[in-house]
């Protein structure tokens, strides 16, 4: 029998990512939930997991798999259940566009608003240079003493909120012309972007103006497998970690 467990964080977007494909596909998993604002993520045995001590990783059968994006095209490869891939190359390829957008734009841009939520959240912590060390590599270790040293100024969240807006732009564009990201049909593309714009929603209301965004996320809340995912609740220490 296949063995799945999956490492994350309640409130983490990609982990969300992660958990709606897995959801979608209906694949059981063993989840073992990491609280970020204790760094349980540079803990040794999880960075034997994966080695950026980041969420998610998914160890299927002894394996690790990381990379959010990387782990729900794994998890539609390799478990049985409704494909989350179009059949058609052209569409497939635009499914991976949003992937890559999902990586690329949607996660920089909601990046600063989010790590400075964090920082009031793990401020006892941050007082703590042993945690730092502890961050395995160089970009996130950077973050984390930025947030040590005060976090964002309010020009870096305004350029952030701008940014946002530029995502939204981009969804409304597409959804204008087709019901889901890469088409007819619900697939990853979705799956990749959902928590992203559900994070700008919930940061910033108001740069909700977009109509077809809008019904695009009404549509994808009535899947079983969305409030399952995002709303995440398994583990007892969800009540305690806000998710926004």
């Amino acid at each position: 029998m296949s063995s799945v467990t999956l490492y994350h964080g309640m409130a983490s977007t990609c982990s969300k990512k992660v958990r709606l494909s897995l959801y979608e596909k209906g694949v059981a998993f063993e989840s073992r939930l990491l609280d970020l604002q204790k760094f349980e993520q540079h803990d040794p045995a999880y960075l034997a997991i994966n080695p950026n001590g980041v969420v998610p990783a998914l160890v299927h059968d002894g394996r690790s798999v990381i990379e959010s994006s990387i782990i729900a095209e794994y998890v539609d490869e390799a478990f049985e259940g409704p494909t989350l891939s179009p059949a058609d190359p052209v569409a497939r390829a635009r499914m991976r566009l949003w992937l890559r957008f999902s990586d690329e734009a949607a996660y920089p841009a909601i990046a600063a608003p989010t790590w400075q939520y964090m920082r009031h959240r793990a401020a006892k912590a941050l007082e703590d240079q042993a945690i730092l060390a502890r961050v395995p590599t160089a970009e996130r270790r950077e973050r984390w003493n930025k947030m040590a040293k005060g976090g964002y100024s309010d020009e870096e969240i305004e350029a952030a909120v701008v940014r946002m807006g530029a995502c939204l732009d981009k969804l409304e564009a597409q959804l204008a012309e087709t019901e889901w990201l890469a088409g007819d049909a619900f697939s990853l593309a979705d799956i990749a972007v959902l928590p992203f714009a559900v994070r700008i929603r919930n940061l910033k209301p108001e740069l909700m103006t977009r109509p077809a965004v809008n019904r695009w996320l009404e549509r994808a809340a009535e899947r079983p497998s969305f409030a399952r995912a995002l709303e995440f609740s398994e583990d007892p220490r969800a009540a305690e970690l806000p998710n926004i």
